[in-house]
């Protein structure tokens, strides 16, 4: 069995209350400890230590700190594409922007590591993955462009954008990184293309 179909295995498992309280003891104990001190000085003991479990029942759902961690982006993934998705609703663009970068900045220390660590790829293609299936039914936005290429476009310049961002002092202006997602990905990926011009 290869390594991806064990994952698989370990995450199909039935989600009672007991397992998911395991599991999310040890997230917001990795959590924890990823803010005090960077990855490759953390143990899966100091994990379990610290969510007061013991260090089998770490095994029980993760293989090592790659899976856990690659499991807390995937959630990451999901609650910034719930505040992305309105900044292609031109009425709650400054919003959305807005509440997108002070998530990230709330969160500074755990998506500098996520952006930048061993769940990088992991959280790139979760979010790619989600946001082509929702881009499905946003068609309409733009149906000179194909979706495909939509995606991947706006997938990327988040995240470069984002990268870039956690990569420069904490007081960065937040109002910077706005301007900058605006100008790179809202108004490029909104702009009209005749699809008369270019047949899909």
């Amino acid at each position: 069995m290869s390594k991806s179909e064990q994952s698989a295995r370990r995450m199909s498992r039935p989600h009672d209350a007991r397992a998911m309280r395991s599991r999310d003891a040890l997230q917001q104990a990795f959590l924890r400890l990823l803010s005090k001190r960077p990855l490759n000085e953390i143990t899966i003991r100091d994990i379990t230590n610290e969510a007061e479990v013991s260090y089998p029942v770490f095994f029980r759902r993760y293989a090592g700190k790659d899976e856990l961690l690659q499991d807390i982006a995937a959630g990451e993934v999901q609650r910034l594409l719930t505040l992305t998705l309105p900044i292609f609703d031109t009425n709650a663009e400054q919003m959305s922007l807005e509440a997108l970068c002070t998530y990230v900045s709330d969160h500074r220390l755990l998506w500098k590591q996520l952006l930048t660590g061993g769940a990088a790829t992991a959280m790139r293609d979760e979010f790619l993955r989600i946001a082509r299936e929702l881009g499905l039914s946003r068609r309409e936005h733009n149906p000179g462009l194909p979706v495909e290429l939509a995606s991947s476009f706006v997938v990327a310049a988040i995240f470069e954008i984002l990268s870039w961002w956690l990569a420069q002092p904490e007081d960065y202006p937040i109002d910077n990184i706005i301007k900058f997602l605006t100008a790179l990905v809202v108004r490029p990926a909104m702009s009209q293309i005749d699809a008369a011009a270019y047949p899909i």
